[in-house]
């Protein structure tokens, strides 16, 4: 492979949400992931060592916390950053995160990331019992299915 899932940062259920909704859930996965992957759960960015190979980030929070996460990625010297749409609550902070990724060298990618969703891991789990399935999201959004679209849907984020 030529990337490996080394970090997990998730604040919530590391923290007060771990004995809540989803957070002993979360404590057990994480810890069979540890197990067999030696993957490393944090509860914060900042807990990140520096990295030995080129790093990336996923950024799926809370939309008013990713210009907040976005800088300390950039900070943790990830090279190449994911931010999960809508990115932040303004246009003008996303200007401002443009920039900043641009003055630190950090390419950054925008878009869904709607494949960690239970009914969506869900959904993939059953169509694998079922030979010869295909499933097909479709989202609301209203953009039409057109290059042009496509275009208009990100402009508005930038």
């Amino acid at each position: 492979p030529s990337a490996s899932l080394d970090y997990v940062v998730e604040p919530w259920f590391l923290g007060a949400g771990s004995t809540g909704p989803g957070g002993p859930e979360f404590g057990q996965w994480a810890k069979e992931t540890t197990s067999a992957h030696g993957t490393s759960f944090l509860s914060s960015v900042a807990d990140l060592p520096a990295p030995k190979e080129p790093r990336c980030a996923l950024i799926s929070g809370r939309t008013a916390d990713n210009p907040r996460l976005l800088t300390e990625c950039i900070a943790a010297d990830c090279k190449t950053i994911y931010l999960e749409k809508p990115g932040a609550p303004t246009v003008k902070e996303l200007q401002q995160m443009k920039e900043e990724a641009e003055k630190a060298g950090v390419a950054v990618l925008m878009g869904d990331n709607k494949n960690v969703c239970k009914y969506v891991r869900k959904t993939r789990e059953f169509a694998e019992t079922v030979p010869g399935s295909h499933v097909t999201f479709v989202s609301n959004n209203a953009y039409e299915n057109t290059p042009e679209s496509l275009g208009e849907c990100f402009e508005r984020n930038a």
